[in-house]
C-alpha cells in the first residue's frame, strides 16, 4: 500500500511508475486475458488529500457494488476494451511498442487515477453503537 496526495500529481506518478502501467497494460490487452492488473483506491482523500493505493489486480467478472475501494485497470487507449471502458469488449493483442513508449496512455490513466481518487466515496466505517450492527444475525 502507497500513500499519494490529490494536489501533488508526481506522488500517484511514484506510487504507479510508467514501467508498472506499460506492463499491466500489455497484460491486459491480451485478448484471453481472465484477470486486469491497475490500481486499487483504498481510501477517500482525507483533509490533506492523502488517499490510500494499491497496485492489484482483480477478475474481470468482479465488481465492488458496496463501493469498499475503486479499481482503475490500466489499459492503452489505442486498445479496443480501453475504448468502452469495458474488460470484454473484444481486447486486441498488445502491440510492440518499446518501453516509454506509451507516454499519453500513461498521463491518461494518471488523470483517470486523479480524477477517480478526487471523486471517490465510500461507506463509512463501522463502529461501536453502529446500527448496521444491531439485532438479530442469525444462528
Amino acid at each position: 500500500m502507497t500513500e499519494a496526495n490529490i494536489h501533488d500529481r508526481t506522488s500517484f506518478e511514484r506510487a504507479y511508475d510508467r514501467p508498472s502501467f506499460e506492463r499491466d497494460a500489455a497484460a491486459n490487452a491480451r485478448s484471453d486475458a481472465a484477470v486486469v492488473h491497475g490500481v486499487t483506491i483504498l481510501s477517500a482523500p482525507d483533509e490533506d488529500g492523502q488517499v490510500d493505493l494499491s497496485r492489484s489486480s482483480q477478475h474481470v467478472g468482479e465488481g465492488n457494488p458496496e463501493g469498499d475501494t475503486v479499481f482503475l485497470a490500466a489499459f492503452r487507449l489505442h486498445d479496443s476494451a480501453a475504448e468502452t471502458g469495458d474488460t470484454y469488449a473484444g481486447s486486441v493483442e498488445p502491440t510492440a511498442e518499446r518501453p516509454g513508449e506509451a507516454g499519453d496512455d500513461y498521463a491518461s490513466f494518471i488523470d483517470q487515477l486523479l480524477a477517480a481518487a478526487k471523486e471517490a466515496r465510500f461507506k463509512p466505517d463501522i463502529g461501536r453503537g453502529e446500527e448496521r450492527l444491531k439485532g438479530f444475525h442469525g444462528g
